[in-house]
């Protein structure tokens, strides 16, 4: 009996602990709080707006569907060569851009604005940006005109719009928007110079007022469309 006691398992030892000793702990869920308070809410930075480009109004009445209604634009117009297609047979997407530089420069030099002289002056006229909706493909041989005005100015930029219409069903083609900066000889942004400023508007007076005598057989005196 001594042996089997001995090897008997060892018998819990209980111990009383007076009940004003015991300090319950809690496990608190919360969310730690931020490393530094808001003492106030958060105010977004103030933020200038820039003045929107005035827009020639009296060019603006136009029907993009057939081109009716844009006597105010410069006509230019193309003929595709084969040399201008892709491997699927029609134009080029980046050949756009450059039937876009042309028209551009056309009415330019229409404008009064000799671009030749304004190299020499050590100046340059840059596209900045150049954004093309494409509608319909054009394939060699295709006729087409590309129709381009002065949509608005700011005092270094001048906003540009063309329209392409293929010939002679005047199918609408593509839509494009562009803006050209006026650069010094250091390639940096310039103000228009005034001469030219000039030019601009006497011409934009020109077409705003023959429309709008086309529109309703009166004179009208057009505002100044780069104020």
């Amino acid at each position: 009996m001594s042996q089997l006691h001995a090897l008997s398992p060892a018998q819990p030892t209980h111990a009383a602990v007076p009940a004003s000793r015991v300090k319950p702990k809690w496990l608190h869920l919360r969310r730690p709080l931020a490393a530094f308070p808001f003492t106030r809410p958060l105010s977004l930075p103030r933020v200038r707006s820039l003045p929107a480009a005035r827009s020639c109004s009296a060019l603006a009445f136009f029907d993009l569907k057939g081109g009716k209604g844009m006597s105010g634009f410069h006509d230019v117009e193309f003929k595709v060569r084969d040399y201008e297609l892709d491997q699927y047979g029609v134009v080029n997407n980046a050949v756009y851009a450059s039937y876009c530089q042309f028209a551009r420069f056309e009415l330019v030099e229409r404008i009064g604005v000799s671009i030749d002289a304004v190299v020499r002056s050590g100046d340059a006229l840059a596209l900045s940006e150049l954004s093309l909706k494409f509608l319909a493909p054009l394939r060699s041989g295709d006729r087409f005109v590309v129709k381009v005005r002065i949509s608005g100015s700011s005092a270094a930029r001048l906003y540009f719009d063309h329209f392409f219409f293929k010939l002679p069903n005047q199918e609408p083609i593509l839509e494009a928007k562009g803006t050209v900066v006026w650069l010094d000889k250091n390639y940096r942004p310039v103000r228009i110079p005034p001469e030219v400023r000039s030019k601009i508007v006497q011409f934009i007076r020109h077409e705003d007022s023959r429309l709008q005598r086309e529109i309703n057989g009166t004179d009208y005196v057009a505002e100044d469309p780069l104020v």
